[in-house]
């Protein structure tokens, strides 16, 4: 076995500290060296929960120890490119979480850096490792759907006090980049097929683009349909149409996959797999399922360091998101389908 990654994390805060540094610090494959934190008492929190790690304020400090091998950033997004191009400039492997940038040009000058650098450049898209959305990949991997028609997706997060950057398109608020994002890069992992043209409404009923519907045209020749909220109860479900079977995933609530045959089979055999579905239904309601996608995602990452693999999201994945985003955004302002920008703009 080669030597643990060492690793540098830039921002400690709420998510950073629930998810991503007790992963890295338990993860035996990384080491995790050194916190970037600007603000002192969340700096000290950090490294309370990381005894041995060394703290510093900025990721230039972080990025002048040579032991950090690769840098996962948790920032807000308005600071994702610059700290992303500065980590692959500096040579260093980087996980950045979503979204990429802020819009297509940021993100281009990531991939730009990424690409220049020669190293290991991921995207928190951590649901493509979710053990739910794994099977789905399969299933439809497998045509055990038949032909995919259509996708409608549900993504919404209770509203609660979120952080002064959360509050403005500007610097990476908005249902669109903190929701939707996640769920269009979900489009193209689970369906293998690109967007290529976008409509969209947006609302703002209780903060700024609180609400977002989305349909996508796919280069299949499928659509899709999403909803994003901030400002409703949580929620994470997709549902996949195809020519021979309907597919529901429910993240937050169920624990397994429903699949209903397009043909509706009723009879004694489909009642009793109906009660025993609502009865599972139940206990995932009681036991809610776990969330370990986030740990799976860093944990790729880490391992494509050590093996010079892809497994996850990449760079350009991040760019292409983020060009669904924009056409989305074009869209409400215009009220017209609005054409997705290839992945060199």
């Amino acid at each position: 076995m080669s030597a643990p990654i060492g690793v540098g994390l830039v921002g400690c805060g709420r998510i950073a500290r629930m998810f991503h540094l007790p992963i890295l610090r338990d993860l035996p494959s990384a080491r995790l060296v050194a916190v970037a934190e600007q603000n002192p008492g969340t700096r000290a929190a950090a490294l309370e929960m990381a005894p041995g790690t060394v703290g510093v304020a900025d990721v230039e400090a972080l990025l002048a120890i040579p032991a950090v091998e690769a840098v996962v950033i948790c920032l807000p997004t308005h600071l994702h490119a610059e700290t992303a191009i500065a980590s692959f400039e500096a040579g260093r492997h980087t996980y950045v979480e979503k979204p990429l940038a802020l819009d297509g040009a940021e993100a281009r000058r990531v991939q730009e850096a990424w690409a220049a650098s020669g190293r290991r450049g991921a995207v928190g898209f951590n649901f493509r490792f979710h053990p739910l959305y794994r099977q789905v990949r399969r299933a439809l991997t497998d045509q055990q759907l038949g032909e995919v028609v259509a996708l409608r997706s549900v993504f919404s997060s209770a509203p609660r006090e979120v952080p002064e950057w959360k509050r403005a398109r500007e610097t990476g608020g908005g249902a669109l980049l903190d929701l939707a994002s996640h769920h269009v890069d979900l489009v193209r992992y689970l369906l293998g097929a690109e967007i290529e043209a976008v409509a969209a409404s947006i609302s703002s009923r209780h903060s700024v683009q609180d609400t977002a519907a989305v349909t996508l045209q796919l280069s299949t020749g499928a659509v899709a349909q999403l909803l994003a909220t901030v400002s409703a109860a949580a929620s994470d479900r997709i549902e996949v149409l195809g020519t021979g079977a309907t597919l529901e995933a429910d993240r937050m609530g169920r624990r397994r996959l429903t699949v209903v045959p397009a043909g509706g089979a009723g009879g004694p055999a489909a009642a009793a797999r109906a009660l025993l579905s609502g009865a599972s239904a139940t206990l995932d309601r009681l036991r809610p399922p776990p969330e370990p996608s986030f740990a799976a995602s860093l944990a790729a990452f880490v391992d494509d360091v050590r093996t010079g693999a892809t497994s996850g999201a990449t760079i350009e994945d991040g760019v292409r998101s983020l060009a669904v985003v924009e056409a989305a955004e074009r869209s409400a302002a215009t009220g017209a389908l609005e054409r997705v920008a290839g992945p060199t703009g």
